[in-house]
């Protein structure tokens, strides 16, 4: 039979290496307020706690629109994440959250801070997002039901999906491209001007931007 002073060296020896490496990664907790946040919004604690952890900053209260485009208190949270970490935590959020019916998309670009913004909502229909959002380009006619109805239309020819949205631009990201890439910007032109002019600055630039990122950004200012 082995010494069995052997196998307590050993385990102490283990315990001295992992012990540093737990000491380099907190615990992450939500805060009194964050938890009194779960209660108002009707979420469950441990999703708060799951959007804390993949991006270790505060948590607050999610602002959306009303139709006459006033901010109101809405039901989700939003949380800071570094610029160079969106990509990651956006996409690992959003599958994380799918199956519990929660949905993440971004919300605010804050250039000067190299931060971006991602929002959490209850829900499986993503046009709730520009519903809390009140999403609309009523400066050049477009009504939110028009930003919806658009949107739809576009989806059952090249499936799609909103990854943000604020109240007068929404991000959507395809699926399935469209087949005549030159044709549908004609009319994302018609759309919303201002994301081939004030964007990409032209047709034939917006079209290799969609063909590159498989994404469009639709703004009315």
């Amino acid at each position: 039979m082995k010494d069995p002073r052997i196998w307590v060296l050993c385990l102490s020896l283990l315990l001295l290496v992992a012990r540093p490496a737990a000491a380099t990664d907190p615990v992450v907790a939500l805060s009194p307020a964050e938890e009194q946040l779960a209660v108002q919004i009707g979420f469950e604690k441990d999703v708060l706690l799951l959007v804390k952890e993949a991006t270790r900053n505060p948590l607050h209260r999610l602002s959306g629109y009303d139709e006459d485009e006033y901010q109101i208190m809405a039901n989700g949270f939003v949380a800071t994440v570094a610029r160079n970490q969106t990509e990651q935590v956006l996409w690992s959020l959003r599958d994380r959250l799918k199956p519990r019916k929660y949905m993440a998309f971004l919300i605010e670009s804050i250039n000067a801070l190299k931060t971006d913004k991602i929002a959490i909502i209850k829900g499986t229909d993503s046009y709730d997002i520009l519903t809390i959002m009140h999403t609309n380009g009523d400066n050049d006619d477009v009504s939110h039901e028009d930003v919806v109805n658009k949107l739809k239309q576009w989806a059952k020819r090249c499936p799609l999906e909103i990854v943000g949205a604020e109240n007068e631009w929404v991000e959507i990201e395809f699926r399935i491209m469209p087949r005549d890439l030159k044709a549908f910007v004609e009319e994302v032109y018609e759309f919303s001007p201002d994301a081939v002019g004030e964007g990409a600055g032209n047709v034939a630039r917006l079209i290799k931007e969609i063909d590159t990122t498989k994404r469009l950004m639709l703004w009315w200012e």
